[in-house]
């Protein structure tokens, strides 16, 4: 068999020649046994690094694996071999040979940047950053790690820092689009859109054509601000290249339906039936005694069987009244209709919903126990009666029918949209979120699992993740001040005033009574440290609804501010009679123990927070309690810890800027260890 012949300018060619001509060129070289071996291996690393670049994975692992058999401490087969096995998903190898590329060459800034990604592969910003750190001293003009730790920084939510390490890596080579994509990313997160998108768009104009990241983000930032037609441009340019990629269906679908629907507002409902998605009910807010009643309101019924005729066109009449929010009024027609009729099962289903929109959930809930006399096998009035339960603090009973409606139907949205609301209720928090993810897959139009799921992810602090389900809810649902307020309330807790307070305004404009949006203006008071009016503020919603926690746990801070101690006691003992596990109401308690110097309940309250969930808020808390109690070593550990946590509201950046200046302090007190490696060093 005939072998290529070796030339003199192969191994040019093969390590920097052009693409067509590196893989023949290389294997001219490896094939000469007369070759030297460092010829071969580089021929080894030449086409290796061609595979890697062309994602012939397998054949770019065994050129590197060739390659290091002949030399065991090059540094950069390592390197290639690493990422080979990093793109197979075998991240232990990847990172055991970019290890040793580390203990061959330390301060090599290659390795350290290709181990500080795998790193955040792993979502490990800390020891990422860490590596970046020094890939950075190593070789300041580094572009490249500059984008990485700025990437890092953004997803660790420290976005100043990450501004200033993208804005470098420009600075340094204004042709490296990652830059621009992360740029635009952080712009993102700081809700400054217009520049976000401006980077994005800077990103796919230098990036590959087959990147779709840039183009996947800037229409999901097009669709939230209104401008479909660009949102669904950039999707179709996603689908084209990735055809299977569900969050880009998904996102067009929504994208398409808000087109739609803001078509028809304004009489302009063009566009093929094919396109076209089923209408959905707009949720709108209740200025009654619930508003969860504006989860649990039934789709209007647009042919349920009447057997009276007489009063179809007070059904009809009803139906226009529900859609005008007079409740009231269809409630009073819908009645003179049962009572000619108690069987009528429109009328049933529509004074159901009206019910619900008045805050009257327990005779909504009669209306539904005669719907499923009617039709006992329906898995919808099953599910809706479930989540009326719940709304009535009564989860059990609410468990028992959406568990019935699921075993009838299991492919029901509602159904799992409704056993997620009661899973939630009942503290099976993971449960609830399988739900709303459920009842998403099997309806992607379901505004109401979004924002469901969205309130869930901020029960957990998730803010960023609450944030992405509230964009998706309200690109859904044309007015849905629920989703709205909830969104601002996300984005005064990110620090983000400006975009948080607009969203609470605009809701309040159109709704005063609207009460998530006036907790959001409460906490943006409470932010601003204007106690009092906090406290006026959150007194119109305390005792509304079923489950006011979150406006007592704000008006507690609130008297905490002002140094009045008992009232804060008072709310957040209610607080959390109702939620014992309640973290934010633990932490917030401890500190007003503390403020009360009844130390060992302080500690109590704040060790079960930090057992719960370690904020930094909770840390520096208990960090001021050891420090009360003359305990600096404990006091130092704490405020340190305090300092290494990413915070994930203002109130944890608040108390983190304190927690430096109280660590600064401390560290000219607290010795940094004797001989025998004791004490505690800031």
């Amino acid at each position: 068999m005939c072998q290529p012949q070796a030339r003199a300018d192969d191994l040019a060619d093969c390590n920097s020649g052009p693409p067509a001509r590196v893989e023949a060129a290389c294997a001219a070289i490896i094939n000469d046994a007369a070759r030297p071996p460092e010829d071969r291996v580089k021929a080894h690393l030449g086409r290796s690094r061609l595979y890697l670049n062309t994602s012939k994975i397998d054949l770019a692992l065994a050129d590197a694996e060739a390659a290091l058999k002949l030399d065991s401490n090059s540094v950069q087969a390592l390197l290639q071999r690493g990422v080979a096995y990093q793109r197979t998903g075998k991240l232990d190898l990847a990172k055991a040979d970019f290890d040793r590329a580390l203990e061959i060459e330390p301060k090599n800034a290659l390795a350290l940047l290709s181990r500080g990604n795998l790193r955040s592969q792993q979502r490990n910003w800390p020891e990422a950053i860490s590596d970046f750190d020094a890939a950075i001293a190593a070789r300041q003009d580094f572009a490249q790690a500059y984008v990485s730790r700025g990437r890092a920084f953004s997803e660790s939510g420290q976005l100043d820092k990450a501004l200033s390490d993208l804005n470098a890596a420009i600075a340094i080579n204004v042709n490296v689009p990652a830059a621009f994509y992360w740029r635009g990313q952080t712009y993102r997160r700081k809700g400054d859109i217009d520049r976000a998108i401006e980077d994005f768009s800077r990103a796919i104009a230098q990036g590959p054509k087959n990147d779709m990241a840039p183009y996947f983000a800037r229409a999901q930032l097009f669709s939230s601000k209104g401008d479909y037609t660009r949102a669904l441009a950039d999707l179709d340019a996603v689908l084209a290249v990735a055809p299977d990629s569900a969050a880009a269906r998904q996102l067009r679908q929504s994208t398409l339906a808000m087109q739609t629907e803001l078509a028809k507002a304004q009489g302009g409902d063009k566009g093929s039936d094919k396109d076209k998605p089923k209408p959905l009910p707009a949720p709108s807010a209740s200025p009654s005694t619930s508003e969860m009643a504006d989860q649990i309101t039934p789709p209007l019924p647009q042919a349920a069987p009447s057997g009276n005729a007489a009063g179809k066109p007070l059904i009809d009449r009803a139906r226009q009244l529900i859609a005008q929010a007079k409740y009231a009024d269809a409630v009073g027609l819908l009645n003179q209709v049962l009572t000619a009729d108690p069987r009528d099962e429109a009328a049933l289903q529509l004074r159901s919903s009206a019910r619900t929109r008045l805050g009257q959930l327990a005779d909504a809930r009669a209306d539904l126990d005669e719907l499923i006399k009617l039709r006992p096998n329906d898995a919808t009035t099953l599910a809706l009666r479930g989540v009326t339960s719940a709304a009535m603090r009564q989860p059990e009973q609410g468990l028992v029918d959406v568990e019935a409606a699921l075993k009838i139907n299991p492919n029901s949205a509602q159904a799992h949209y409704s056993r997620g609301v009661v899973h939630r209720q009942l503290g099976k928090v993971p449960a609830a979120l399988a739900d709303f993810d459920r009842a998403i897959a099997i309806d992607p139009r379901m505004s109401p699992a979004f924002y469901e799921r969205g309130i869930t992810h901020m029960s957990l602090n998730q803010l960023d993740k609450a944030l992405t389900d509230f964009d998706q809810a309200l690109a859904l649902a044309r007015v849905y001040d629920l989703a709205k307020a909830a969104r601002g309330v996300v984005l005064l807790m990110k620090g983000n005033s400006a975009e948080g307070l607009a969203d609470i305004n605009a809701v309040l404009e159109r709704n005063p009574s609207n009460q998530t949006a006036v907790v959001g203006r409460g906490l943006a008071l409470v932010n601003s440290g204007q106690f009092d009016r906090a406290i006026v503020a959150l007194d119109t919603v305390v005792g509304k609804t079923a489950d006011d926690s979150m406006a007592r746990t704000l008006r507690a801070r609130a008297y905490l501010g002002k140094g009045e101690t008992r009232n804060a006691l008072a709310d957040l003992d209610l607080v959390l009679k109702a939620r014992p596990a309640d973290a934010s109401a633990l932490t917030l308690r401890g500190s007003v123990w503390s403020a009360l110097r009844d130390y060992p309940k302080a500690l109590k309250d704040l060790n079960d927070a930090i057992e719960r969930r370690e904020t930094i808020e909770s840390v520096y808390a208990r960090a001021q309690v050891y420090e009360a109690q003359n305990d600096s070593e404990k006091a130092a550990a704490d405020y340190r810890r305090a300092t290494e946590l990413v915070p994930r509201s203002v109130f944890e950046t608040n108390a983190q800027a304190n927690a430096k200046k109280k660590a600064q302090q401390l560290s000219k007190r607290v010795p940094c260890g004797d001989m025998a490696g004791s004490g505690t060093c800031l």
